[in-house]
């Protein structure tokens, strides 16, 4: 039976400490190349790696997974977000690069926490 009716409750220390990891390497790939598309692969690639554990652990339900890859990318890419917006040149136009970016992870954590989503169990 597994744990049926036990909740299991989060570690968000491991989550944030995988956070840190990608924005660890998030920032030595903006600091070493100056591209951001490279960092924000960086990042992306960290929260795929990540869903594609939660789909081996079998672990997660679809909101948990959702929850956790929308801390992790969002604390990932954070520092990419300020080593950009710092320089502001036009706020518009930056503006507008972050809501993609945003709306970027956002999709990527949705098809991440489906693919990583527990399938139903029936007693």
């Amino acid at each position: 039976m597994g744990n049926l009716f036990l909740k299991e409750r989060e570690s968000w220390w491991t989550w944030v400490i995988w956070g840190l990891i990608g924005s660890i390497v998030s920032t030595y790939i903006f600091s070493s190349t100056a591209e951001v598309k490279f960092a924000l692969a960086a990042s992306g690639l960290l929260v795929t790696v990540l869903a594609w554990w939660m789909n081996y652990s079998r672990r997660f339900e679809f909101y948990r997974a959702l929850k956790v890859l929308l801390f992790v990318g969002g604390v990932s890419l954070l520092p990419i977000a300020l080593n950009v917006a710092l320089p502001t040149k036009e706020l518009a136009t930056l503006s507008f690069n972050f809501t993609l970016v945003l709306l970027g992870l956002i999709g990527l954590c949705i098809c991440g926490a489906w693919f990583a989503r527990r399938p139903k169990q029936y007693y």
